[in-house]
């Protein structure tokens, strides 16, 4: 099932395994995502939680904003102030 949703393109846990396998390989993002995919199978069935698929735009919105945080806090600790650039509207 891993190979499969890899291959996916407008699923969030196949943006998931590109982004492992760019920085860590295609076995390892194999592995990851596999276990990924027992852990929510086994939240489902077990714990009765609900998953709901939010597709792979909301997934990469939600790393965007996560990298968008992290060099905040790091320009925090090293004393320097973020500037966003005018023209990217960002």
């Amino acid at each position: 099932m891993a190979r499969a949703l890899a291959r996916s393109k407008h699923v969030a846990l196949g943006g998931f395994y590109r982004r492992m396998a760019a920085r860590r390989g295609g076995l390892v993002a194999n592995k990851a995502l596999a276990r990924k995919l027992a852990t929510l199978f086994w939240r489902v069935m077990v714990k009765g939680l609900d998953f709901v698929e939010t597709g792979v735009a909301q997934y990469e919105a939600k790393v965007l904003e996560t990298k968008h945080r992290i060099l905040r806090r790091l320009a925090r600790q090293l004393g320097q102030q973020i500037i966003p650039n005018p023209a990217t509207g960002a």
